[in-house]
């Protein structure tokens, strides 16, 4: 059984010390494109001065489209699950984001099948299957309290690959 995405009609954000819930597609338009993908802090971080060329790993899989635009936006507070499957949604920071065009997507590759071509375009922090596997508890250990980190990991990853615009 797949496990749920995270909620993908709204988002929160960090608005003048306080926050709120946005449409997502509300948002994504606001940004110049059609939707988000969500980044944890030192990953929006290390975007900084990478190549137009990024690929970037969810857990299992997801919605992600080609041919679509995306707004990379940080995250300002990690979303989680509470116990029943509720979703906390994430507070994004929605000054500080990138655009590109989603060129590929691959869904439920196991970590193990990486191909050393797809790491070289990842960030500078996930260059190999044990920094990806690192990755992958660090970002959804939150959202699947119930799966163990090896669990986890052996649910595979969804990759996008992206055409990012100029800085």
């Amino acid at each position: 059984m797949s496990l749920p995405i995270s909620n993908s009609r709204h988002v929160a954000v960090a608005d003048d010390g306080t926050t709120r819930v946005v449409a997502i597609a509300e948002l994504a338009a606001s940004l110049g494109a059609d939707a988000l993908i969500r980044l944890h802090e030192e990953d929006f971080s290390a975007l900084a001065g990478h190549g137009s060329d990024l690929v970037h790993f969810n857990l299992e899989r997801t919605i992600n489209r080609v041919g679509l635009r995306y707004a990379l936006l940080p995250i300002h507070r990690a979303g989680r699950r509470r116990p029943g499957g509720a979703e906390e949604l994430p507070v994004l920071d929605p000054t500080r984001f990138r655009t590109g065009l989603c060129v590929a997507v691959r869904q439920r590759v196991p970590v193990a099948a990486v191909t050393p071509e797809l790491f070289a375009a990842s960030l500078p922090t996930i260059r190999d299957a044990d920094a990806l596997a690192g990755a992958l508890v660090r970002r959804y250990a939150g959202l699947f309290p119930d799966l163990d980190p090896a669990d986890l990991v052996a649910r595979g990853c969804a990759i996008t690959r992206l055409r990012l615009d100029e800085e």
